[in-house]
């Protein structure tokens, strides 16, 4: 596979132990505000993180309201039910593209969004996840966005999905 877009890769992989998540819908200019109060519940419940917030865009924001599932690692392998959170004791996708924003975030998504799909059409392969988008801020701050694809020639009952080059999504759950 091949792509022209110098910071587009192939084969990349989200995976993470010990996962809090919660999907809400809002504004788009409410994500920090959103981002924060998830993060702070979390560390109010005396749990602390173990790698970065990432989230899921999971509709295509047309009306501007996003349908955002936001994910954290946390150190504990426990965590209290709580209304609007969910535990995962795993979570695992791949095979990812991945591409990253730099800069001016909202006009720099669009362009990664162009090139991830550019990149995707260019090879005959097809989105068959959410964009996933992981926040970095250490030593200066930027984004991976990743998306899962497949062959598009493979019809939905090709056996070929089930080898390890079509999406894998695995999401343990324990509520303790």
């Amino acid at each position: 596979m091949e792509t022209m877009f110098r910071d587009v890769s192939f084969g990349q992989r989200l995976a993470y132990q010990n996962v809090v998540s919660s999907r809400l819908k809002f504004h788009y200019t409410e994500m920090g505000e959103h981002f924060d109060r998830f993060a702070a519940r979390i560390a109010a419940k005396g749990h602390n993180p173990n790698g970065p917030l990432f989230y899921s865009l999971n509709n295509v924001p047309l009306d501007e309201m996003v349908d955002i599932e936001m994910f954290l690692p946390i150190h504990e392998d426990t965590f209290a039910a709580e209304e609007g959170f969910r535990f995962h004791s795993y979570f695992d996708v791949v095979p990812l593209l991945r591409g990253v924003v730099r800069g001016d975030f909202e006009a720099q998504t669009e362009r990664v969004y162009a090139e991830l799909l550019a990149t995707l059409e260019a090879n005959s392969l097809e989105i068959n996840s959410p964009f996933f988008h992981v926040v970095h801020k250490d030593p200066s701050p930027y984004a991976s966005v990743f998306v899962g694809y497949r062959d598009a020639s493979q019809s939905d009952d090709d056996p070929a999905l089930t080898s390890p080059e079509s999406l894998s999504v695995s999401v343990g759950s324990g509520l303790t």
